[in-house]
């Protein structure tokens, strides 16, 4: 029986029609999952409201979608300014989540790529992950495949489904883009 092969990615911009996506697959990461320390899902409203936020900044807000389906949303990935103060104003926190069918194909790491080359073109200097649970490997290795380094773990600051949950950060330093003769 020959093994099925996922159809090529396309990396674009977040449309505010992709939003229904968005929130599905957030849902299901956070009906299920300990990388989001978030319990209940937000809602729509919520969610165009997050991504009106980033988008308006003129951060980075990205999808996968299939190469032959483009109004399909595999995964989305976005960064926001680290924290609401000036002199954080060239960090970025980034974040990648992928549709449960679409796990471990790829599309994180392009996803995130992305993010990072946008970062890198708008003059950031660094970007950070905050991984909910130590033990989320998945998460930990994409971002140690994209350079990221572990820099710290805040122990039991999170609890979800019973049990006390560590955060662990990671950081990368964004190289500026190559001059453009």
């Amino acid at each position: 029986m020959p093994v099925s092969v996922p159809p090529p990615l396309v990396v674009r911009p977040c449309f505010q029609q992709d939003l229904e996506f968005i929130q599905l697959i957030y849902a299901h990461h956070v009906l299920t999952g300990t990388g989001t320390f978030e319990t209940e899902p937000p809602s729509l409203d919520e969610m165009t409201a997050r991504w009106g936020n980033v988008v308006q900044k003129g951060w980075p807000f990205v999808v996968a979608s299939p190469q032959n389906d483009l109004s399909r949303v595999l995964g989305f990935a976005y960064a926001v300014q680290f924290r609401d103060r000036a002199a954080y104003a060239q960090t970025f926190e980034v974040s990648v989540y992928v549709a449960p069918t679409t796990l471990r194909q790829g599309a994180g790491a392009l996803m995130l790529t992305e993010v990072l080359l946008a970062l890198s073109q708008d003059g950031a200097r660094q970007a950070l992950a905050v991984i909910g649970d130590s033990a989320n490997a998945a998460s930990i290795g994409l971002h140690a495949k994209l350079g990221f380094r572990h820099v710290g773990t805040m122990k039991n600051v999170g609890e979800k489904f019973g049990r006390l949950l560590d955060a662990v950060i990671m950081q990368r330093g964004i190289a500026a883009p190559a001059p453009k003769e």
